[in-house]
C-alpha cells in the first residue's frame, strides 16, 4: 500500500455509554483520549451512543408489527358489508375494471385496469369472484 494514500488503519477501542460496554478492533476512527485495555496496553477510545449490547433489534427488545391487528380493524371496518355493497358493478351485472382491481388490492393505474380488461373479456364474473374474499 502507499503511505500517503491510504488512512491510517489501527487498533481502537469502542465504548457503549448506553451499556457500559467496550471492545478492541482495528478502525480509521481517531480520538484524543485513551483508555488502558486488558492487556495492559492503551489504545485511543471512541465512545458511541450504541453498539449490539444497546441496539433494540440485537438485544431482542425491536418492536413487532402487529399484522393481525391490522387484518382485525380491516374486517372490524367492513363488518356486515356484503363485497357487493362495496363494488360498483351489481351481483348479475359484468364487473367493472375498477372494482377487479381494487379487490384484487392493487393500485387503480393504466397498466392494472388493462390487466382487468383482460381478465373480464376471458373470465367474466369469475375474474372478480376469484379476488373476494
Amino acid at each position: 500500500m502507499k503511505s500517503e494514500t491510504h488512512p491510517d488503519y489501527h487498533e481502537v477501542v469502542f465504548r457503549d455509554q448506553a451499556a457500559g460496554y467496550a471492545f478492541l478492533t482495528r478502525s480509521t476512527a481517531t480520538s484524543d483520549t485513551t483508555i488502558e485495555w486488558d492487556d495492559g496496553r492503551t489504545y485511543p477510545v471512541v465512545d458511541v451512543e450504541i453498539s449490539s449490547e444497546s441496539h433494540p433489534f440485537y438485544t431482542g427488545k425491536a418492536r413487532v408489527v402487529d399484522s393481525e391487528g391490522q387484518i382485525a380493524k380491516f374486517r372490524r371496518r367492513y363488518e356486515g358489508t356484503t363485497p357487493d355493497d362495496v363494488l360498483h358493478s351489481a351481483p348479475a351485472s359484468e364487473p367493472t375494471p375498477e372494482d377487479v382491481v381494487l379487490a384484487s388490492g392493487r393500485d387503480l393505474t393504466e397498466r392494472n385496469l388493462q390487466w382487468a380488461r383482460e381478465r373480464i373479456a376471458t373470465e367474466g364474473r369469475a375474474a372478480l369472484d376469484r379476488q373476494l374474499p
